[in-house]
């Protein structure tokens, strides 16, 4: 009996694939890898899709780079645009800024957290604090504003 192969690249599965595809269904496909792959066999879906591009004239098993649609959302205009949403109301939440430039949740996030580096900002209602930086700045404003009228009330 032959061993089992636990571990293997989805190229190799796609040569499988590519190799039986036009003398056995995909259900018998991807029981043959489900059987000898077990957790790492791809999905039904994969199977299919991969079955469809081979019908359809495709002879490469590898992934195409260029076939991913480049992500517009974290652009550097919808950075800035967040950067100023943040600066100028420090309380707006995060579904705030992707509603208003008609983005995701996810890429407000990341643009706020990952890409601004505010990584406590207002998350659906739940205030927390600005980044440390800001956070330092403001706490010597706040001081000065404090020592400046201190002095002006002993003046008085």
């Amino acid at each position: 009996m032959a061993a089992l192969l636990v571990v293997c690249t989805k190229e190799e599965q796609r040569t499988v694939i590519q190799f039986l595809w036009w003398k056995v269904s995909g259900a018998e496909i991807h029981q043959s890898l489900s059987t000898q792959y077990r957790n790492s066999a791809l999905p039904h879906r994969s199977v299919y899709e991969w079955i469809e591009k081979f019908k359809s004239g495709r002879t490469s098993v590898t992934h195409e780079e260029g076939a991913v649609r480049p992500s517009t959302s974290t652009s550097d205009e919808m950075i800035q645009q967040a950067r100023e949403m943040v600066l100028v109301n420090r309380r707006v939440t995060v579904n705030e800024v992707a509603c208003s430039l008609q983005i995701s949740h996810g890429s407000a996030y990341e643009i706020i957290h990952d890409e601004l580096g505010f990584h406590n900002v207002v998350r659906d209602g739940c205030h927390e604090s600005l980044p440390q930086s800001t956070s330092t700045n403001m706490l010597r404003s706040a001081n000065a504003y404090s020592t400046a009228t201190t002095m002006k009330a002993k003046n008085f």
